[in-house]
């Protein structure tokens, strides 16, 4: 796979502060200690198996959360985290460090990753979007051949309110000067966002949200065919991880996504416009 893929500018941008990463060591391990895979992504449920021989691969790992998270709550496994930012890195293996874990971390391009091990699950939250072809790494993930994928990508129509609020705050503010732009920026998230009170872990999330130089939105009815000839898609965020019985009448659902994310925005609440699927091999 050719290196074209790789978005030097995202690069950049993550190099200067890393996406979700946290004032210290301190408040990192306490977000992770205080969450549960299981809770936040239920099908892991059925999927993960606190054995040696179970093999994740987490593409796009950023400062390590999820990868360091399966580690910590499943001592057995064997976790890689890939990421192109060294930085990113180097603070998801500090937290690794300082807890003992058994997780890996490779500074890699996600669409030159090669593995030689049978693979349970590979992972992607959060990062193909970014990516200059997110369908290109779908097959990517396709191609390690995985028993199961976990994929979390930005909704085109769930994400489409909190868009349109940022355009329209960019408009507002676009006379001001590049540091003073940002902190009105910033300050009218926090107006939304009031999850934690890391400062520096808000103001990457602010950076992820608002500033992004590239970003790309997603239907499940669009992602869909990619799977089909090689894997199943058995669960999705859009209908609340609920068994699946009829992949269309979901794919029918989702333009709701505006709705509830219209919604949401309308109580300033912060919803992302983000979903998740969950697909096993035929």
């Amino acid at each position: 796979m050719s290196k074209f893929y790789l978005n030097k500018s995202v690069l950049e941008f993550y190099k200067k502060m890393p996406f979700n990463i946290y004032s210290n060591s301190y408040t990192a391990i306490k977000s992770l200690k205080t969450n549960d895979p299981l809770s936040l992504y239920p099908p892991l449920k059925k999927i993960i198996k606190n054995k040696k021989n179970f093999n994740i691969i987490d593409l796009g790992c950023g400062a390590g959360w999820f990868a360091n998270l399966l580690s910590y709550k499943f001592k057995n496994i064997n976790v890689t985290g890939v990421d192109f930012n060294p930085r990113a890195i180097e603070f998801a293996k500090n937290i690794k460090n300082k807890l003992n874990l058994k997780t890996n971390f490779v500074i890699e391009d996600l669409f030159e990753v090669r593995s030689n091990d049978k693979l349970d699950l590979v992972s992607s939250l959060g990062v193909l979007h970014h990516t200059n072809d997110c369908h290109k790494g779908i097959e990517k993930i396709i191609d390690l051949s995985p028993n199961y994928i976990c994929i979390g990508l930005y909704h085109k129509y769930g994400r489409k309110p909190f868009l349109s609020h940022v355009k329209k705050l960019k408009s507002k503010f676009k006379k001001l000067k590049k540091d003073d732009f940002e902190d009105r920026m910033y300050a009218e998230y926090k107006k939304l966002d009031a999850r934690n009170s890391d400062e520096l872990n808000k103001m990457s999330w602010f950076r992820d949200q608002m500033l992004h130089p590239k970003e790309t939105q997603h239907t499940l009815a669009e992602i869909a065919p990619i799977f089909k000839n090689k894997y199943k898609i058995f669960s999705t965020s859009i209908n609340r991880f609920k068994k699946i019985n009829d992949l269309e009448r979901v794919i029918e659902s989702e333009k709701k996504w505006y709705d509830y994310a219209l919604e949401k925005l309308e109580k300033k609440i912060y919803f992302p416009g983000f979903f998740i699927i969950f697909a096993v091999k035929k």
